[in-house]
């Protein structure tokens, strides 16, 4: 709420699900979006449904990996398409937290399983 001046966010993409689905139905804006991609923080959340109501709040589901080839090809087209532009001029980036070297994976792994992580952790060769 704080880095949109309190309007909140129009669009959340989750990828962990669980609890966060509080956190983000929180921050978000009358008439955002979410969209559920991943579940790594469980299946089950507890949900303030008079909050969607009063902020008219759409909740979607989604999941790659079940869906066809062609269908996961045209995704990655539409990516490239329309996402690829944005990250090339700096509108988009990615959140890195940290950059931890190889020989550190199991450092990295238990920094990502303890929730305290912001953005990506990645690994350098």
């Amino acid at each position: 709420m704080q880095t949109t001046g309190g309007a909140g966010a129009d669009v959340v993409l989750e990828l962990v699900g669980g609890a966060h689905l509080s956190e983000d139905l929180a921050c978000v804006a009358p008439r955002a979006r979410i969209v559920l991609v991943g579940l790594m923080g469980g299946a089950n959340a507890e949900l303030d449904l008079g909050a969607v109501l009063r902020k008219r709040v759409q909740i979607t589901g989604t999941m790659l990996r079940s869906r066809p080839l062609e269908e996961k090809i045209a995704a990655v087209q539409q990516l490239a398409r329309h996402l690829m532009p944005l990250f090339e001029r700096g509108a988009l980036r990615a959140v890195v937290d940290r950059v931890l070297p190889l020989a550190q994976a199991g450092e990295a792994h238990a920094y990502v399983a303890s929730n305290d992580s912001f953005g990506k952790v990645v690994l350098s060769v």
